[in-house]
């Protein structure tokens, strides 16, 4: 059965572990998801979309401010059904940003440059406290609040390796804003208030648009990851070990501490002690001067270059910014390695984007 937004696949959390050390600056989880009796298909590269719900604590906050009832009920703005305004704020709504519409409701004499700023410094319940007295109905701020999306996580296991599980690598995100801390809607909801073997999860899959693993088992790759951008490449490597892929494996990954944040460190080494894998970290904050993947490329340009001239592909996930500098290192490489000029190696690099050896998932 292929599962969707509107009818998604109702999971459980089996497993949930915290995997940095004692002493990390972040909160990393391993996840495993039940996926047994799903008839679930995905491939590696693939992401998994969680229809996510918001925190209680900030629905009541929400509906307090809104001077509201709870239970009464309104129209869902989006289907037309009814649905109590409790239920509509924890899975339908996004309360977490306003948009000019909503923020109109309240003052409709607001310039443009104030609008931009409250939007970016507050969340729903926060615009309703700066209008106590307001007099607006809990149907005409429902009908102009964004909707809740479904939050994608690349999937970090393959599906021959784990039937009927699975995998998933997210960091819990906290924030502060207007002195007060925050938590991500999504994290917050899947790494602490999902109960394990209890909270029901709704899924289903978001096929990757270009971010797969090559079907070819003789062809080497080259994987530079930078935090969750791990993910996808535990799931690449577990598929080629289940595949007996005779490519060579690469995996150039980033993260603050080796002591702490050094994710699925026992399967990677196993892998690399196996000579199927080399292994390649970048750990910026290990010491004084930063280091990050794109310098180990750099480190190790002669190489990249003989693996690209063997055919490889090369796969990127990982932020943005981290995405442009290893673009950036890449041509270095081109220019210094390939005795290219800066011309040549632009082309060269679109080549390979055009032939599709170079892979990113960018967030």
């Amino acid at each position: 059965m292929t599962y969707s937004h509107k009818e998604p696949y109702i999971s459980r959390i089996k497993h949930r572990e915290l995997l940095n050390k004692e002493g990390s600056s972040k909160k990393t989880y391993h996840l495993i998801l039940d996926i047994n009796d799903s008839n679930i298909s995905y491939e590696p590269g693939d992401s998994v979309a969680i229809l996510v719900e918001n925190d209680p604590r900030i629905v009541d906050l929400t509906i307090n401010y809104m001077k509201a009832d709870p239970t009464q009920e309104i129209i869902n703005p989006r289907t037309n059904a009814n649905i109590k305004l409790i239920d509509f704020l924890t899975k339908k709504a996004n309360i977490s940003k306003a948009n000019f519409n909503f923020i109109k409701l309240f003052d409709k004499k607001l310039k443009i440059d104030e609008l931009k700023t409250l939007i970016t410094t507050h969340h729903i319940w926060d615009i309703l406290k700066l209008f106590p007295k307001h007099k607006i109905t809990a149907q005409d701020m429902c009908a102009n609040m964004m909707p809740l999306l479904p939050r994608l996580y690349s999937i970090t296991s393959s599906l021959k390796m784990y039937p009927n599980e699975m995998h998933l690598l997210i960091t819990h995100v906290s924030y502060e804003l207007g002195g007060i801390k925050r938590n991500g809607v999504a994290t917050e909801y899947i790494c602490n208030l999902s109960q394990t073997l209890k909270t029901k999860i709704p899924i289903y899959i978001q096929p990757s648009h270009g971010f797969r693993l090559t079907k070819d088992l003789d062809k080497p790759i080259i994987m530079i990851a930078s935090g969750c951008g791990l993910a996808p490449f535990r799931s690449f490597l577990e598929e080629r070990f289940i595949t007996q892929a005779k490519g060579n494996n690469w995996l150039i990954f980033g993260e603050r501490n080796s002591k702490t944040d050094f994710y699925f460190e026992d399967f990677f080494k196993d892998l690399e002690e196996k000579n199927l894998l080399r292994l390649t970290t970048a750990f910026s904050r290990d010491q004084e001067d930063k280091i990050y993947v794109q310098d180990r490329l750099l480190e190790n340009a002669s190489d990249v270059w003989q693996w690209i001239h063997s055919g490889c592909l090369i796969y990127i996930c990982g932020g943005l910014v981290m995405g442009r500098a290893v673009d950036e290192t890449l041509q270095n490489i081109f220019t210094q390695e390939g005795n290219l000029s800066k011309e040549e190696s632009r082309a060269f690099f679109k080549s390979l984007i055009k032939e599709k050896r170079y892979l990113k998932d960018i967030y």
